[in-house]
């Protein structure tokens, strides 16, 4: 019921599409290091870190407003001031992820930004009170800390839309199951060093030959889904031709993100001089 009142509304800001563009610029100097990009993704935890970084936040400012309402002062204003943290923290890893929205993912995640952003400065203005940085009562952190969770409210369930409904951050493979038989293949002469697509049965693969060894993953990227043949090699990992994730030939596991789900990896035999293929690891990566 209430997901059909409001996202009419969100469908139809198209404000957020320019706002979107703002944020992605900004991220784009903020976090152009490599290696900050792929801690706050979360590849190196080989799961999205945004989510697990937002329930401090939602934890401790629920714990904050229900404290402010008893009258508890101290435990409100130290509740109030770790959640605040975990805003922040949140905040960097959802814009890292922002970075490759597009289309309705593109509008729905700038107005979450908008939301979190505006949840932010409501608890900076009542941490300012609550510590004396700027003159106010009591009362004016309690009403300025709960229109920052109605605003963190609106945020968060404008985040679940993103994953649940838009499946930004949702593992590719999550559904595709494995097997133990071996499957043949109708292969190209393979071109030394080049990505290459096969038929496998109902899956699609990529195949890249360096000397007589062969190796293999599933065509389409764990992180939105692009084609990996359509990619290049950098070493021995492919990288994406979208997003620039990369994943090792050898293991199928993630050696820059977006992505934070491994590649499905399929060994590679030749019978009779035909090429056959079986997948060795597991649904999850």
């Amino acid at each position: 019921m209430i997901r059909r009142l409001i996202n009419p509304l969100l469908d139809r800001w198209d404000w957020a599409d320019g706002l979107g563009n703002f944020y992605k610029t900004v991220d784009g100097v903020i976090l152009r290091p490599r290696i900050l990009r792929d801690f706050l993704h979360g590849t190196w935890l080989g799961h999205p870190l945004h989510p697990l970084l937002t329930d401090v936040p939602i934890g401790a400012l629920t714990v904050a407003l229900i404290l402010d309402l008893l009258g508890i002062v101290d435990g409100a204003n130290w509740a109030t001031l770790i959640g605040f943290a975990g805003l922040i923290a949140a905040a960097f890893a959802g814009f890292a992820d922002y970075q490759y929205t597009e289309g309705k993912s593109h509008r729905y995640g700038a107005i979450h930004a908008s939301f979190m952003l505006l949840a932010i400065a409501f608890y900076l203005f009542s941490l300012a009170v609550r510590y004396g940085y700027t003159a106010g009562t009591a009362y004016h952190a309690t009403v300025t800390a709960a229109l920052g969770y109605a605003m963190l409210s609106l945020g968060a369930y404008i985040g679940g839309e993103l994953v649940f409904t838009l499946g930004n951050q949702v593992d590719r493979h999550a559904w595709r199951g494995g097997g133990e038989k071996w499957t043949p293949i109708e292969a190209p002469e393979l071109a030394e060093g080049t990505p290459t697509k096969v038929k496998a049965g109902a899956q699609t693969l990529v195949l890249v030959r360096t000397g007589d060894t062969i190796q293999a993953l599933h065509d389409t990227c764990s992180h939105r889904g692009c084609s990996l043949a359509d990619g290049k090699l950098v070493g021995n990992a492919v990288e994406c031709p979208c997003h620039g994730s990369q994943f090792d030939l050898a293991s199928g596991h993630v050696v820059h993100g977006p992505a934070v789900a491994d590649q499905p990896r399929y060994e590679v035999r030749r019978i009779d001089g035909k090429l056959e293929v079986r997948r060795t690891t597991p649904a999850s990566g």
